[in-house]
């Protein structure tokens, strides 16, 4: 039977983890045994790993490899295309349904973003994503008028 593959749960996270580590996308592949290509696209989140090679990544940086990576499923799409869905009960919003869960025009959650005020936000692909209950928590913050992004 296969490993599992594993991908990043939040790449954002993980590079952020990374720089915190003192490490550079050359120096944390070198660590791990893999290309730069290879870290770039998984900090992309267009890439998963098999668990040694996650648990390398880890080390590298560390910090404990579940912090970082979870499970990756695969279903076909209805162009026939795999596309990766994480397996977890917190799923990702697009850009538009963040905005529809706030009650919020589309346009009003881009100038919040643009000037900082606006939730944290990573890509997948060419897509913004984030996690539902980091968006419900931003949205309790700009209730509370206490809402920034970090740097």
């Amino acid at each position: 039977m296969a490993s599992p593959t594993l991908r990043p749960q939040n790449p954002h996270q993980l590079k952020a983890a990374m720089y915190a580590a003192g490490l550079d996308i050359v120096r944390l592949a070198r660590a791990a045994g893999v290309t730069k290509q290879f870290i770039s696209l998984l900090l992309q989140g267009k890439r998963g790993c098999q668990p040694t090679t996650a648990e390398a990544i880890a080390q590298a940086i560390g910090q404990p490899m579940r912090r970082f990576f979870g499970p990756m499923l695969y279903e076909q799409s209805h162009n026939e295309r795999e596309r990766m869905i994480t397996a977890t009960s917190d799923p990702y919003l697009t850009f538009e349904e963040v905005a529809d869960l706030a009650r919020l025009p589309v346009k009003t959650l881009r100038h919040l973003r643009h000037t900082g005020h606006g939730p944290e936000f990573f890509k997948i692909g060419r897509r913004l994503k984030i996690r539902e209950s980091k968006a419900r928590e931003w949205i309790q913050a700009y209730e509370n008028g206490t809402a920034t992004t970090t740097p």
